[in-house]
């Protein structure tokens, strides 16, 4: 190698080392997966991210404690899980069933709220005189049959038991069997806890430190050689496939690249022309990271990760370059650089679509794919022909011109006629199968059956509810937010008594809205009027008037207070589900009412008839996630139709004949239908990643027809050509039937698409290919 070309190769490492330097201080990864869910556009699409993101459900994870010991040391170990947990701000809730720390010490505002947040039957309703009187014999025989130390403490100031209705109206009505006073699986074989993350579920990060700080503080109890730990819930599902996929795309992308490096070495018969293809294709992620870290602030890692995958047609270019550059023949080699020019431009528009989507994850992706891919062409063209060892030949294949003479050349009317019924099939099994579109991201889950059975058993030990439906209010202020709640809720208690739901949750329970605080406070009687009722009440009882001082004061008190507030509420004993239950939604509040056991058409009509008559709107998760997918689907199609007509015009004008244009576009539209068939046919849907590798199945087909099918110098020029293509097709195919063998869907999806396209496109385009006169 002469000097320029040592010069040429030194620039091109250096500038490579210092875009590596500047992303590696610079790039910043992002593991939220939010990234790769819709913007949304309606109201609903709003409050159903919320909740994806960092919804109850989202963020909750179920802890199992077991081993072969007495029910009473597994209780203690909870215990000593659960008071290691809850001193850390990584965990909003840490619940295990006791109940002496579900309820702890008293909350002074509650307690002084209570007579307007309480119950009403044993707060502001229980303060007439017959009420007084059944309250007080109630304490007494309580006091006879020996109550709590904090009970006979709290009768002064609470004889009516208001507060210790209200604690008692905070515990859940489904929970699971307690023993020796937590959480125990029926069999007393497994103790049981619910953590809720203080992180949005879509932070794989802050997901993975509060998984690490669960099972380091499992690690520190002195019991734990003895017991074992089990988690489940989506947080930590989602951990444990983050690890899933990184190991298994290791492990796939080592496997690829061996098997690609050893094809190309084969065919050229040398190890420096491989290790000098790989620059294009570094230039290509150094630059397109770069760009999307300028652009966004962060790279998402699946878009980095899928990217890189993309860019797997950026390998083409250099093996064009190193088949068709030896002779050094002017007319050929520009023939080839306009056809890879060419290719590269009809991609990048490809890509642009992408780019183009609501995801802001998928617009990382396209953005990145596209100057990736711009970037390693423009190199492979201007930088790579400069770096050749001068005297390289390509070795001789005698197989091609066999290959070249036996090829049977198939008229554009039998094209015409494979598209036409391709098309036909495609129309067939849409037929059969209705929507193509697989909707239910639960598909695309990559966690074992065996993990998933784990988390249903454990859901069950402890009845947990299906919180996947909910009502949900928006308005623009707190108040509007309560009072609608609030109004709803006999009918919410109606449709329980009557079997319809199992069960609700709904923050207008524990916090009536200003407007009913202010009437509950306008019913409490004065100081003389409560001292007459309870001396009447009083009658006949052991009770000494002057020891309740206390409660009359905290009664005159409430006759002051304004009403109670959520902020109010902020490290109190309500706190975590306050803040669930009522919650800000960008500038306005929503408030959410979770339902569980809503089974049947019956119970979903009367919810929706509930919603419409208060004012509030059901929302079925699932149903909800799926209708944002569709809109989604249908979004990006319309902008796919956008692309392909300006990457056909782009065609067009670069071909400048109608007829090469449509034997250029036949083999790209058979094989974008017949693969689109086969996805739906062998994996029943498409999903977001079939849809992405349809775009680098489409970008492989146009680089596979326009080099087929562009103007030949001679049988010599087109059988490097055929070896060139043959080439790319072949290790691009043995790339992708790598990840076709992946367990995770994601990576499977992707693999078996652009596999099955490369081979449609390798042999449609070879098929329908003729040599255009030189003119």
């Amino acid at each position: 190698m002469s000097m320029r070309p040592r010069i040429l190769l030194l620039a091109w490492f250096v500038g490579l080392v210092l875009l590596a330097v500047w992303n590696g201080f610079t790039l910043r990864l992002s593991t939220d997966l939010s990234h790769f869910l819709p913007s949304g556009t309606s109201q609903q699409d709003h409050v159903l991210l919320s909740q994806v993101r960092g919804g109850i459900a989202a963020r909750t994870l179920l802890v199992r404690v077991h081993g072969e010991k007495p029910s009473e040391a597994l209780a203690d170990a909870s215990r000593a899980l659960a008071e290691a947990l809850r001193g850390d701000d990584a965990f909003l809730q840490v619940a295990n069933g006791d109940i002496a720390e579900m309820i702890g010490p008293v909350d002074e505002t509650l307690f002084r709220y209570r007579y307007l947040i309480g119950p009403l039957d044993a707060c502001a309703q229980a303060l007439n005189l017959s009420a007084l009187r059944v309250a007080l014999e109630a304490r007494l025989s309580e006091l006879a049959s020996g109550v709590a130390l904090l009970d006979r403490q709290s009768l002064p100031a609470d004889p009516t038991a208001c507060y210790r209705q209200f604690l008692h109206s905070l515990i859940p009505r489904q929970a699971p069997s307690r023993q020796h006073g937590v959480w125990l699986s029926p069999d007393s074989r497994d103790a049981l806890l619910v953590v809720v993350t203080s992180a949005m579920a879509s932070d794989l990060n802050a997901q993975r430190r509060a998984v690490e700080r669960i099972q380091d503080a499992f690690a520190a109890l002195s019991q734990g050689d003895a017991l074992t730990l089990e988690l489940a819930g989506p947080g930590y599902f989602a951990v444990g496939s983050e690890t899933r996929i990184k190991t298994e795309t290791q492990a796939l992308s080592v496997a690829a690249t061996l098997a690609v490096t050893v094809i190309l070495v084969l065919a050229f018969r040398s190890a420096a022309l491989v290790l000098l293809g790989m620059l294009p294709l570094l230039s290509g992620v150094m630059v397109g990271a770069a760009l999307v870290s300028l652009l966004y602030g962060e790279v998402q890692g699946i878009a980095l990760a899928l990217g890189i995958t993309l860019l797997g047609v950026a390998l083409d270019y250099p093996v064009h370059v190193f088949t068709h550059l030896p002779g050094n023949n002017p007319k050929r080699t520009a023939r080839v650089w306009r056809a890879l020019m060419l290719g590269m431009l009809t991609s990048v528009i490809g890509y642009g679509a992408l780019a183009w989507t609501s995801f802001d994850g998928l617009s990382q992706l396209g953005i990145f794919a596209a100057a990736g891919l711009s970037t390693a062409a423009l190199t492979s063209r201007y930088l790579l022909p400069a770096l050749m060892p001068a005297g390289y030949r390509l070795p001789e294949r005698r197989w091609l011109a066999s290959l070249s003479a036996t090829l049977p050349q198939w008229t554009p009317r039998v094209g015409i006629w494979l598209l036409l019924g391709s098309l036909a099939g495609l129309g067939l099994t849409l037929m059969m199968q209705g929507s193509p579109w697989e909707s239910d991201i639960r598909r695309l889950s990559t966690v074992p059956k065996a993990e998933i059975d784990k988390d249903r058993l454990i859901r069950a030990q402890l009845s947990a509810p299906d919180v996947a439906r909910l009502l949900y209010a928006v308005s623009d202020t707190e108040t509007d937010v309560l009072e609608r709640l609030e109004t709803a809720l006999p009918d919410l208690m109606a449709l329980q008594e009557q079997g319809l739901i199992d069960g609700f949750n709904s923050i207008a329970r524990w916090l009536p809205s200003p407007r009913e605080q202010e009437a509950r406070r306008a019913s409490l009687p004065e100081r003389s009027q409560l001292i007459e009722r309870l001396s009447v009440a009083n009658a006949d009882l052991p009770f000494r008037l002057e020891r309740f001082a206390p409660f009359l004061d905290a009664v005159e008190d409430s006759r002051t207070l304004a009403p109670l507030q959520v902020a109010e509420l902020a490290n109190g004993l309500i706190a975590v589900p306050a803040a669930m239950l009522l919650q800000r939604l960008e500038d306005r509040w929503l408030g959410l009412v979770p339902l569980s056991g809503v089974d049947g058409a019956a119970s979903e009509v009367a919810l929706q008839d509930l919603a419409e008559h208060h004012g509030l709107h059901y929302l079925d998760l699932g149903r909800g996630a799926a209708e944002l997918m569709d809109g989604f689907f249908s979004e990006t199609l319309g902008k796919l139709v956008i692309t392909a007509i300006l990457i056909a015009l782009v065609l067009a004008i670069a071909l400048r004949s109608s007829r090469r244009l449509g034997r250029a576009l036949l083999p790209i539209g058979i094989t974008l239908v017949m693969t689109f068939m086969l996805v739906l046919i062998v994996q029943g849907a498409a999903n977001l990643f079939h849809l992405v590798s349809l775009l680098l199945v489409a970008g492989l087909a146009i680089d596979y027809s326009l080099f087929l099918n562009r103007a030949f110098e001679d049988d010599a020029d087109r059988r490097c050509t055929l070896f060139s293509v043959s080439l790319c097709a072949a290790s691009s195919f043995a790339m992708f039937a790598l990840l076709a063998l992946s367990a995770i869907p994601a990576l499977q999806a992707i693999g078996f698409t652009v596999a099955a396209g490369i081979l449609l496109a390798y042999f449609t385009s070879l098929l329908l290919a003729k040599s255009e006169p030189l003119g």
